[in-house]
């Protein structure tokens, strides 16, 4: 569900366009990247007026010039001349020379100049050339769509609120060189590619404006096409064969002219080289069939993100230390990355930013809701366990929780522990002669000191009975391979001799009240039992059985006159004594036989502290 809610979050976002600048330094580096990966048409020449032609020849420039470059060009037999510079006032103003150019227009067909478009309601804002304007086919607008900073997509066609229809310059000088262009559709077909057009949602878009027959520029082609200045061409330093057979575009090249657009590639892309490369895309699309850049619809789109939120979502689940998450979103990031870039050099814009952001916080989300989880599972654990056991061991259960809880119960387990049983000696008799809130009272003060030693040793108490403990060493470590049962052991005999020296500091404090002093009895015993709950659904009792907890309430309660007056008795069966390696000094008692098995045990006594 998390995931989910990612999803809706980053397609929320996406569709209130928070997410379209983000997109778009991911598209313009991908254009960066594939820049080059085509040859440019060696047919495409540029004639560029620059900042010596302006201090030479005047900006801009005159009629006769104009018409004298055209003719030197034109003489040589081109595919077609494209004017890239507007021409819809003579220069001078008086239009002493405009009959000249007018008749370099007119005697030469393939020549195309530019207008710039207004709006559907005026169409024209700047006209083309009179002499050009009677034919439609020899003029074409050079507006270019400009948003986010860039210019990124190229016009085809354009029409006004008359439905007249208008060419774009580059078109109208790719129609010139004899490819065929017909509508199929929603689409335009030039030779042998189909340009279909663009959307306002298409790619990263979000509600772009759409109007006429827009498409995406792919920059394929390198920047640099052959160029001369037009004091080269004016002054014969070019040779007839630099123009046959060739399309030429002319435009302003000066830095004064301001004819700039800005590019993904290029901060200042000058306007004529602009359209050189939407010519040239147009032109290979025509001769190789390479169609522009698509899009997948809006559906497979948002399938695209929801896929890679539920990945995110996944490795959250299965990855829970922030480290080796954060290596995994950076590997997913790389996949997502190549992925884009395969599909984009294929002419596929796949959305880049909604998946990986997507991506990202789904992991990041539900990894730290698993964490919260855990977390509360701990301290569900930890309230199961934490009167009974030391922090240590609650920790280990955690770290085994996989090994120990089955749902929300432990696991029935098998182990080898060591049991200790402890019970006061005449309880009941001492008991008879104090006030029920004086028994309380003087029994909870006996129980928490002796607990705390159980804890302090890594004993596990399993449960209170009256006056009685019954304590486990050996769980849950004992689960795992690197349990130590020669450790348990004698823990559980350093705890009864401690529990022993805190029963002789509470007999004094108590015999200060008035109160008689009091022996314990404690037996221990090592061996095989199983743990687990027992109980019905609404009651269960966490608990460990078997022979060895069996055996070590008949080694507390054996001859309770034997040993009476120690203030605590410790009697231990034969293989703890086993696990001891003479640690504890100890003396043999007798050999008893276990009940209900054909086998015997031998019983020591622990006399003194550890050597």
């Amino acid at each position: 569900m998390l995931s989910v809610g990612v999803f809706v979050l980053i397609t929320g976002a996406r569709e209130l366009g928070l997410l379209q600048s983000a997109e778009f330094l991911a598209y313009d580096k991908f254009l960066i990247w594939r820049a080059g990966a085509d040859t440019t048409d060696p047919r495409i020449v540029i004639v560029k007026i620059t900042e010596n032609d302006v201090s030479r020849y005047d900006f801009p420039i005159p009629d006769d010039l104009l018409a004298r470059l055209l003719e030197t060009i034109a003489s040589a037999r081109p595919i077609a001349i494209g004017l890239d510079i507007y021409r819809d006032v003579a220069v001078p103003r008086d239009g002493r020379h405009l009959a000249e150019l007018n008749r370099v227009f007119q005697q030469h067909q393939n020549i195309v100049g530019i207008f710039k478009f207004g709006d559907a309601e005026h169409a024209i804002k700047i006209s083309p050339a009179p002499a050009l304007e009677e034919t439609p086919e020899r003029y074409g607008f050079n507006d270019f769509p400009f948003e986010l900073r860039a210019v990124r997509r190229g016009f085809l066609f354009l029409w006004d609120s008359q439905d007249h229809v208008y060419p774009s310059f580059a078109l109208a000088l790719a129609l010139q060189t004899g490819v065929n262009g017909n509508q199929e559709g929603s689409a335009f077909r030039i030779g042998k590619a189909k340009f279909s057009r663009f959307r306002s949602n298409d790619g990263g878009y979000i509600r772009a404006q759409d109007g006429g027959h827009q498409f995406l520029l792919d920059f394929k082609s390198p920047r640099k096409f052959v160029t001369y200045s037009l004091d080269d061409v004016l002054s014969n330093r070019v040779k007839e064969e630099a123009w046959r057979a060739k399309i030429v575009l002319i435009g302003e090249g000066a830095e004064s002219a301001h004819d700039f657009e800005t590019t993904p590639l290029q901060a200042n892309a000058l306007g004529v080289e602009l359209n050189a490369q939407i010519l040239n895309q147009l032109l290979r699309g025509a001769e190789h069939g390479d169609k522009p850049t698509t899009s997948w619809r809006e559906p497979m789109e948002l399938t695209w993100i929801f896929a890679w939120c539920i990945l995110g979502g996944m490795v959250g689940f299965f990855i829970r230390r922030p480290l080796v998450l954060l290596f995994a979103c950076c590997a997913f990031g790389a996949v997502l990355s190549a992925v884009c870039w395969i599909a984009f050099i294929h002419n596929l814009w796949l959305p880049f930013v909604p998946p990986l952001g997507g991506n990202l916080a789904a992991a990041a989300l539900v990894m730290g809701y698993m964490r919260y989880q855990e977390r509360k599972d701990r301290e569900t654990l930890m309230r199961l366990f934490s009167q009974h056991v030391s922090p240590t061991i609650a920790k280990s259960m955690w770290v085994h929780r996989d090994e120990f809880m089955d749902g929300n119960r432990p696991r029935p387990q098998k182990l080898t522990a060591t049991v200790l049983f402890t019970d006061f000696r005449n309880f009941s008799t001492v008991s008879e002669d104090l006030e029920p809130a004086e028994v309380m009272e003087w029994i909870n003060d006996y129980m928490q000191s002796l607990a705390r030693h159980i804890e302090t040793h890594g004993g596990f108490i399993n449960k209170y009975m009256g006056d009685a403990i019954m304590a486990v060493f050996g769980f849950p470590m004992a689960l795992t391979a690197d349990a130590d049962i020669h450790n348990d052991a004698c823990n559980a005999v350093s705890c009864a001799l401690d529990m022993g020296a805190e029963l002789r500091r509470l007999n004094a404090d108590w015999q200060k009240l008035g109160r008689s002093p009091v022996q314990m009895r404690v037996g221990i015993f090592s061996g095989p039992a199983v743990a687990g709950c027992i109980g019905s659904t609404d009651r269960l009792e966490f608990t460990v059985m078997g022979d060895t907890v069996n055996t070590a309430a008949r080694l507390e309660s054996f001859d309770k006159d034997y040993a009476a007056s120690d203030a605590c008795r410790i009697l231990i069966g034969h293989s703890t004594f086993e696990l001891l390696d003479e640690k504890f000094a100890t003396e043999f008692v007798q050999t008893i036989e276990l009940k209900g098995k054909s086998r015997k045990t031998s019983i020591y006594r622990v006399l003194t502290e550890p050597t």
